[in-house]
């Protein structure tokens, strides 16, 4: 290869290997694997050299080869649907401080809300052998998939739902009970048209019937139906009977024009609401944006009560009251659930049920909420 005059090709510098440690540590290279795969027996004085040794040389593993010989990758898959949302962002955060605590890694794979894509995130994630899978499922009732994953021996904890049947361990919200006390707020301040507008899985909605003497929600437990039976039980508890005029289910991933007209078709009603509930933060934005933009007053003239706690909330005039999910501590719940599941050979509570962890929610009054003068 011609070369400009006066120039010198750098040589390439390898990367340092095993042997290199042990001849540096001045042990064999059965010794410097021992030390640096954890097993076996090795005196104080041998462990300090080797590590030493792969200090100056600035030494990585071959994790690969590691997982190997150990079984364990020392990585974490967690499979969310929207990356995007606040929600999994917090949640994120939660997994990933508890799994730096145990000196593991986090790959995040992002579904966008797409069972081709959640199940070949699951495919990738058994590929690169990681110890265990957190996981928010597009469907709680078709979970081929999943079982897959445990039946390959690599523990799985659902977040934010609970898979039916399927002997697995979740983590979610108290969605049904904070959505009670939500309503049952509302109602103490004299409000007795209320509205609930949410968003459901297309895939699994729920089905809701309203009949003369009582109504009823049937569907897999999420989120959004669990929303729905809160809402529900606190009119019934109330004894108010729910107007289906004033409930509104718009399928998930639909565009911010479908939820808009959700909003506008329930203030356009004869009776309209004193109050609404938003059900999700997507609902929540759609309901505050038509709102400002029709000039309707913010508590004065209807209420405003969402679920998520978003920075957003606190930004606009006025703030808006709503029911704090903790995320954050929820997916360090999980994380903890997944770590106490890895190495352990049952990670089910002994009935095939797997272990339900239930993690409250709470209600933050700010100024979007008000007593109402109709009645």
């Amino acid at each position: 290869m011609a070369t400009e005059p006066g120039s010198r090709e750098r040589p390439k510098r390898s990367r340092p290997n095993i042997n290199d440690v042990a001849k540096r540590a001045g042990v064999s290279r059965a010794t410097a694997s021992r030390v640096l795969g954890g097993y076996g027996y090795s005196s104080q004085e041998v462990i300090e050299r080797v590590n030493q040794a792969v200090r100056e040389l600035g030494y990585e593993p071959d994790r690969i080869a590691r997982t190997m010989r150990s079984g364990k990758s020392d990585v974490i898959g967690f499979v969310c649907a929207d990356i995007s949302d606040a929600f999994f962002s917090a949640a994120m955060r939660g997994i990933c401080d508890v799994a730096l605590r145990e000196g593991s890694q986090v790959i995040v794979m992002n579904t966008d809300d797409r069972a081709s894509q959640e199940q070949q995130a699951t495919k990738v994630l058994l590929s690169h052998k990681v110890d265990g899978i957190i996981i928010t499922p597009i469907s709680v009732r078709e979970h081929g998939h999943i079982d897959a994953v445990t039946r390959a021996g690599v523990p799985v904890v659902s977040l934010d739902r609970q898979l039916s049947d399927a002997g697995i361990d979740s983590v979610v919200a108290d969605n049904e009970a904070a959505t009670t006390a939500a309503i049952d707020h509302l109602i103490a301040l004299g409000h007795r048209r209320v509205a609930f507008l949410g968003s459901v899985q297309p895939e699994e909605p729920p089905a809701l019937r309203i009949g003369k003497v009582r109504a009823s929600v049937a569907g897999p437990s999420r989120p959004s139906l669990d929303r729905v039976r809160g809402y529900l039980r606190a009119l019934s508890a109330a004894g108010l009977h729910p107007d289906r005029d004033l409930i509104a289910l718009v399928p998930h991933g639909s565009e911010p024009k479908r939820r808009t007209q959700a909003v506008e078709a329930m203030l356009d009603i004869e009776d309209p609401p004193t109050a609404l509930f938003t059900a999700d933060s997507y609902m929540t934005k759609s309901a505050f944006s038509l709102l400002s933009e029709r000039g309707i007053a913010i508590p004065d003239e209807i209420s405003l009560l969402g679920f998520d706690d978003l920075e957003w909330t606190t930004l606009v005039r006025p703030r808006i009251s709503v029911v704090v999910q903790p995320s954050y501590d929820m997916g360090r719940a999980a994380a903890e659930q997944l770590f106490a599941q890895i190495g352990r050979a049952d990670a089910t509570d002994g009935d095939g049920r797997g272990r339900r962890t239930v993690v409250p929610a709470r209600f933050l009054e700010r100024d979007s909420v008000a007593a109402t003068a109709r009645t």
